[in-house]
């Protein structure tokens, strides 16, 4: 069975701001659903675009289309989304995702992490207007698994910024509970980006939040049990998945990307949220090729 592709143009999120979203139905239905949101790296664009740059185009195999099909395949019982940045810094020798909608950045895409930029909410209108333009509302209640490739990590890291925002808040949005509340994992895989500092969250406090989202999603649909939640918590946090390769955690050039990348599973790991962290190609040499391979190792380990 065939999967439905939707290429959508300008769909819009919060207050203003726009985003284009490919998407694609599941390749094998089930009675459970789930519906990834995937956010991709530096040069990943549509095809048509890049064939237009001379160094783009020697990675049209990792096009945003290709991308989709790949993880569409890896995870044949779930709706796939991906989000286009909603800027392409093209420059004589390369082209640089932003994803100015969701973290703000310079000419390169290089993120100044905000407490709150409100991506969270951009990300829960865009799921909204996703859904209806391709008549799936019937999915708004689904599992939420969060995946960013390369630069698209970016987006998670203000995520988790965000997350630590609206820990303490009484009147939360309502949009903000229910997203929330349905995110059951998240994919950090090969995060990187061209600056020299917050590739990986290591500030403890974010992490700490992030460690106690579970039991806030509990609380908000229990009511107060809060003893109950304080001893079985780490049951309903939030997955964590770090994958993982030479070219980012082993560049002599960049060792604060192995640094931060060690830091933030051991905070995490302490402080009881489920991890699993893999190396991937950790006896080639490090290249852009197993970079991009990393893509082709996930799978779907729900079922």
């Amino acid at each position: 069975m065939e999967s439905k592709i939707f290429y959508l143009n300008k769909i819009p999120g919060f207050a203003g701001r726009c985003n284009d979203i490919l998407y694609s139905s599941p390749l094998r239905v089930t009675a459970v659903h789930r519906l990834i949101v995937f956010f991709g790296g530096d040069v990943q664009d549509l095809k048509s675009c890049m064939e237009k740059h001379n160094d783009s185009k020697r990675y049209l195999m990792w096009s945003l289309e290709n991308t989709l099909s790949i993880l569409s395949k890896r995870f044949p019982q779930s709706h796939i989304m991906i989000v286009r940045p909603s800027r392409m810094e093209i420059k004589s020798y390369a082209v640089f995702s932003c994803y100015d909608n969701f973290v703000p950045g310079d000419e390169y895409g290089v993120p100044s992490f905000k407490p709150n930029n409100n991506a969270l909410l951009h990300l829960s209108k865009l799921l909204r207007s996703v859904l209806t333009q391709v008549s799936q509302q019937d999915i708004l209640g689904v599992n939420l698994t969060l995946m960013a490739f390369s630069k698209g990590c970016v987006v998670l890291n203000q995520f988790l910024h965000e997350f630590h925002h609206i820990q303490n808040q009484e009147n939360l949005d309502e949009n903000l509970k229910d997203l929330t509340k349905r995110i059951k994992d998240i994919w950090w895989l090969d995060g990187g980006h061209a600056g020299t500092k917050d590739t990986w969250i290591n500030d403890k406090r974010i992490l700490e939040s992030f460690a106690k989202l579970g039991t806030l999603v509990l609380d908000m649909s229990c009511g107060n049990v809060k003893h109950w939640i304080l001893k079985n918590f780490y049951v309903v946090g939030i997955k964590v998945y770090v994958y993982v390769t030479p070219y980012q955690v082993n560049d002599k050039r960049r060792p604060w990307i192995k640094n931060q990348e060690n830091l933030f599973c051991k905070t995490l790991q302490e402080l009881h949220v489920p991890v699993q962290r893999t190396l991937h190609f950790k006896e080639e040499k490090p290249s852009l090729t197993t970079h991009f391979n990393v893509l082709t190792v996930i799978k779907d380990i729900s079922t």
